[in-house]
């Protein structure tokens, strides 16, 4: 082998070191890049999910004023859709109002346009408690219209909520105050 053909197999490999490094540090730069779209989508959707629920926060005081009862005002809630199935076209826009706004929310957080866990950390036991209120409605109006989808987004979040709450027993313990035997969350009261 001749001294050309020795730098020339030289040059060759060394050719080809630069060529892996380049590769290899283009392949990192992507890595960092798919990081760090993948950080900033996670940003947007929870800061998405923030502004679409005080965003509804106005709406939510406007349907009270209008005449939606506390979430967990059973009674209420029940007379409201007693009113509902009687006839009351009213009380139907007003539930009809409330769930979409929670409807609507599921649906964001089924297309991954929402983050579950801010809407868990922020309305978590709001929306299973809003579920469990006015779901003998939700599921007469399935019957009603023979569309067992109706409201179908709104009860996949409510599952997908954690309940919180725990019983505490009356008069407290440790260092809690009494507060009564409240149900857990999430579950219906009796």
């Amino acid at each position: 082998m001749t001294s050309y053909e020795r730098w020339s197999l030289l040059a060759s490999f060394g050719s080809l070191l630069v060529s892996v490094v380049a590769f290899g540090a283009l392949a990192w730069q992507l890595l960092l890049l798919s990081r760090n779209t993948g950080q900033d989508h996670e940003r947007r959707r929870k800061q998405a999910t923030m502004e679409y629920l005080t965003a509804n926060m106005d709406r939510r005081k406007a349907l009270f004023d209008e005449g939606i009862p506390d979430e967990r005002d059973h009674e209420a809630t029940a007379a409201l859709i007693n009113r509902s199935l009687s006839g009351d076209d009213q009380a139907t826009k007003l539930i009809t109002s409330y769930l979409t706004t929670f409807n609507f929310l599921a649906v964001g957080a089924q297309s991954d346009a929402f983050d579950r866990e801010v809407i868990d950390e922020a309305w978590g036991g709001l929306i299973i408690a809003v579920w469990n209120g006015y779901r003998p409605w939700a599921e007469a109006q399935r019957k009603e219209h023979g569309e067992p989808r109706v409201w179908d987004n709104l009860e996949w979040l409510a599952g997908q909520m954690e309940p919180r709450r725990s019983v505490i027993p009356t008069g407290g313990s440790g260092n809690l105050p009494p507060r009564g035997n409240l149900p857990p969350q999430g579950q219906p009261v009796p």
